[in-house]
């Protein structure tokens, strides 16, 4: 995505975001992530927030989404540790795509740690498809990170990325969000619907942008969460992960 400013998307202020993942050979501009030193992608993902992408005056606000597999390449480990210095040197957050296993994220948490991280500005995505046991959500909960329940309007009998996945409904991950709530990681919360394909759209039959806002805000009401913790998530958690140190 390319924004230069509000006016270009009906003025809505928006952040960019870079994408880099270890196991593509065309990512972010690179011609294959495993030719470059980890000290060579901190460079490029640096360069991108303070001068811009592509040649452009277009600066990201984000890195990530950082993709990971399971079990981690070597080349995802380096870009890891490339994330982490590049974060060291800019203060900025930072936004994990784990691999579809529930020890993925504990690991990428301690990749970041070993190289100096600030794991209190690093998100990490798509727990509602990864972590599914909940004395394991809660153990990873201690380690400090976002904890990103972004699939909301995704529902769906077999996920085909991960069959042996039973991908839980928005109702469920509305009481999973209500439980780490209730055991005071309100402040590490976020939501999302991480809509990325057509049929997602309300053009095309979906759910659409508004539909947090529009149907999931009353039914987290209705089970228990309320307004000030409500406004905590969708408000003031995403706005300090959003500010750089």
């Amino acid at each position: 995505m390319r924004v230069r400013s509000e006016d270009d998307v009906g003025g809505i202020g928006m952040d960019m975001k870079m994408g880099m993942a270890g196991r593509s050979d065309e990512v972010a501009g690179v011609s294959s992530v495993r030719n470059h030193s980890s000290n060579g992608l901190t460079d490029i993902l640096v360069n991108e927030v303070l001068h811009g992408v592509d040649g452009t005056d277009i600066k990201c606000g984000v890195i990530g989404e950082i993709g990971c597999s399971w079990p981690m390449m070597e080349s995802e480990r380096k870009v890891l540790q490339a994330t982490a210095a590049a974060q060291i040197q800019l203060g900025c957050p930072v936004i994990i795509h784990p691999g579809r296993n529930s020890d993925s994220p504990f690991h990428i948490i301690r990749t970041l740690q070993e190289a100096g991280a600030d794991i209190s500005k690093t998100v990490m995505s798509h727990l509602d498809r990864t972590i599914l046991e909940q004395h394991k959500l809660l153990e990873f909960a201690k380690l400090g990170s976002y904890l990103e329940y972004d699939l909301f309007g995704t529902e769906m009998l077999n996920y085909a990325l991960c069959p042996e996945v039973d991908l839980p409904c928005d109702i469920e991950r509305i009481h999973r969000i209500r439980l780490l709530v209730e055991e005071g990681y309100g402040d590490n919360v976020l939501m999302a619907h991480d809509i990325h394909t057509k049929n997602r759209l309300t053009k095309y039959g979906g759910h659409g942008y508004s539909h947090i806002l529009t149907n999931i805000v009353p039914e987290m009401k209705r089970r228990g969460l309320t307004q000030p913790s409500i406004d905590k998530i969708l408000v003031d958690n995403p706005k300090r992960w959003l500010t750089f140190k």
